[in-house]
């Protein structure tokens, strides 16, 4: 397991990870953090990073820079707001952050649909990485955590979990 929090989850650091091929060995991957949506420019959405970045880091990993990692993840979660959003292309799918990965080499990816609120965030994560541990597959590890948290009085609001989605192989 590898947990970068604060000033080491920056953008630098994952560039590192990469080059070294550390990336490409982990199963599942999870950026809980904060979101750029852009719907004009797809390939400038990004996952925000450790802020400021460098001198030769933004702190913004976006899509367009995603295709040159390298990747052999089952699942990445993207507990970020509206990660799954951008345009729909005929052949190639939504635009922007769920492409990008599966082109780095990532075959599925939780991505967000509107801003989810970050305590119920953490919460269905929580929820969700239980079930992928316990080698539920992804798809059944998504539909099962929707459920439960529905079912939830906390988080029965579906602005809690229905955000949630699946995009990728399967």
């Amino acid at each position: 397991h590898l947990l970068l929090l604060g000033d080491d989850a920056s953008e630098e650091r994952l560039a590192d990870l990469n080059r070294r091929g550390e990336l490409a060995k982990y199963r599942f991957l999870l950026f809980s953090t904060h979101g750029y949506l852009s719907l004009t420019h797809p390939m400038l959405s990004a996952i925000v990073l450790r802020q400021p970045g460098s001198d030769r880091y933004d702190g913004y990993l976006t899509a367009a820079e995603l295709p040159l990692y390298d990747l052999d993840s089952e699942l990445i979660v993207l507990s970020a707001c509206e990660t799954g959003v951008g345009q729909v292309r005929s052949g190639s799918g939504v635009m922007g952050l769920p492409l990008s990965l599966m082109i780095a080499g990532n075959r599925n990816a939780v991505v967000t649909l509107w801003r989810v609120p970050d305590s119920s965030a953490a919460e269905f994560v929580a929820r969700l990485f239980g079930r992928l541990k316990a080698n539920v597959p992804p798809a059944e590890a998504l539909a099962r955590t929707k459920r439960d948290m529905a079912m939830d009085r906390r988080f029965s609001d579906p602005v809690h979990w229905a955000g949630f989605v699946l995009y990728g192989a399967q």
